[in-house]
């Protein structure tokens, strides 16, 4: 027993990637998932006859500490990172970005992203050579949305912004693969 030691996820050793890039001060990530049922019931039976799924969804909310200019930039190397992370600065290498998902004028040309959750493990703890790090898949929400953004700021904090999404379907990992498998959702279209 004192040899094994378990692989808890945690804040420490997670990282988060939108639009396929790992954002920076990312924190209270989180995500559930809802299957919609209706009771199906006859004349004469007091009780259901059985619950029917009709509908699956996935939504969530992340929260970023904001900065505004990296002052030592040794350890960002994306240029676009060292400009801040407003929401004009979460993107793609496409040029979608999350403001467009909350500014009127682009919400219909706006393109989905999905959200994916890693573990950074040390190759260290893993008996590899010390410093280089393994990144296993966790979860994957494919094709999300941002359908909120908040802010919070008090005298004594620093600035966090709030976001709230929808997306079409969840992958988690299959331990024994060790990547995030599809959930089957698209194979019921």
């Amino acid at each position: 027993m004192a040899s094994i030691q378990p692989g808890f996820i945690t804040g420490a050793n997670a990282r988060i990637k939108l639009f396929g890039r790992t954002l920076a001060y990312c924190t209270d990530v989180s995500y559930n998932v809802t299957v919609q049922t209706i009771p199906i019931e006859s004349m004469g039976k007091y009780e259901v006859h059985t619950n029917e799924p009709v509908a699956y969804s996935v939504d969530g909310a992340f929260s970023i500490i904001r900065y505004t200019k990296v002052i030592l930039d040794k350890n960002i190397k994306d240029a676009a990172d060292q400009n801040g992370n407003a929401p004009l600065q979460i993107k793609d290498g496409q040029g979608s970005n999350a403001f467009q998902h909350l500014n009127p004028g682009q919400i219909l040309t706006s393109k989905t992203f999905d959200i994916e959750i890693f573990q950074v493990k040390t190759a260290d703890r893993l008996g590899g050579a010390p410093g280089a790090n393994d990144a296993q898949p966790i979860v994957k929400v494919r094709d999300c949305r941002l359908v909120r953004r908040g802010m919070t700021l008090n005298k004594r904090g620093i600035m966090v912004d709030n976001y709230a999404f929808v997306g079409i379907y969840l992958d988690d990992a299959d331990e024994t693969q060790g990547e995030a498998q599809p959930s089957g959702q698209e194979d019921l279209a």
